[in-house]
C-alpha cells in the first residue's frame, strides 16, 4: 500500500486541524486560503439535495453561510480516522483523503451535544510546496456510504 511520506501526512493533518480551527473561530479568510484556486466544495443539504461550489470566492460562499449565522459560535468540528488513497487521477502530490467528522455545539452552562455526524472525502494537493484541499465533499452517514449493507 502505498501512502504520502511521514513528512506530508504530518502536513495534511496540520491542514485539517487550521481548516476546523479557521472554520469554528470565524476566520473566514484563513478557511479560503486553505483551498486550491480552482477549489470545488459540495455540501449535502439537509434535504438531501447537494450543493456544489467551484473556486474560492464560491467557497467562500459557502463557509459565510456558517460564520454570518448568530448560533454558529460555539460550533466545534472534528475529523479522525484518516485514510489515503491514490488520487484516481494519478495526479503527483495528490490524494484522496476520507474521514469520519462530527460537529458539536456547546453554548455554557448547557452541556456541549452532538449536532452532526457524516464523513468527509477530499482531494488534496501540494501546490507550491503546501498542502490544501482541491476537492471536499461533505456528507451525512447515510446513502452511498452504507451501501455495503444493501447486498447484504
Amino acid at each position: 500500500m502505498v501512502l504520502p511520506s511521514v513528512e506530508d501526512r504530518v502536513a495534511i493533518y496540520e491542514l485539517y486541524a487550521r481548516y476546523s480551527w479557521a472554520l469554528d473561530t470565524g476566520d473566514t479568510n484563513a478557511y479560503v486560503a486553505l483551498f486550491t484556486e480552482d477549489a470545488e466544495a459540495t455540501e449535502e443539504t439537509r434535504e438531501g439535495g447537494l450543493e456544489v461550489r467551484k473556486g474560492r470566492e464560491e467557497v467562500r460562499k459557502l463557509v459565510r453561510k456558517f460564520h454570518d449565522r448568530p448560533d454558529f459560535p460555539g460550533h466545534q468540528h472534528q475529523m479522525a480516522q484518516f485514510v489515503f488513497e491514490a488520487d484516481p487521477e494519478g495526479r503527483p502530490d495528490h490524494w484522496v483523503v476520507r474521514s469520519y467528522a462530527w460537529a458539536t455545539i456547546n453554548h455554557p452552562p448547557a452541556p456541549p451535544h452532538l449536532h452532526w455526524c457524516g464523513h468527509i472525502r477530499d482531494v488534496v494537493a501540494k501546490v507550491d510546496g503546501n498542502w490544501l484541499i482541491r476537492s471536499k465533499d461533505i456528507m451525512g452517514w447515510a446513502g452511498k456510504v452504507l451501501e455495503g449493507f444493501e447486498a447484504r
